[in-house]
């Protein structure tokens, strides 16, 4: 399985369930997880729901996909081992705060700190 913690999204996000999302509330926030093959359709609906200048990231099986909304579009990255300095970077611009390490920012996060080994 697949997992995201998503925050900032309306409940639209619970029309993924009948899609095989698994979507616990936490708030006004979410936990998502989802099976490999349905990647692409979470990555199409963050796409179409996140704001300009936030971010998505999912853990997969050995690396974490970050989809940064931007105002000139989209981007994608896959961050093996934890370690991608730009993505780091991005992710620090756009809160406005420092983080010890992809892994550190992640691991802070209660519902991924049950998956991060």
């Amino acid at each position: 399985m697949y997992h995201t913690y998503v925050m900032g999204i309306d409940e639209s996000i619970l029309n993924l369930e009948q899609h095989g999302f698994s979507i616990e509330n936490d708030g006004d926030n979410y936990k998502v997880s989802f099976p490999k093959t349905k990647a692409e359709l979470w990555e199409e609906f963050i796409k179409e729901h996140l704001e300009v200048e936030y971010w998505n990231e999912y853990l997969a099986e050995d690396k974490v996909i970050f989809l940064f909304h931007l105002e000139d579009g989209f981007k994608r990255y896959e961050v093996n081992y934890y370690k991608n300095d730009e993505v780091l970077s991005l992710c620090e611009k756009l809160c406005d705060c420092k983080f010890g390490s992809i892994k550190k920012m992640l691991s802070d996060n209660s519902f991924y700190k049950t998956i991060i080994k």
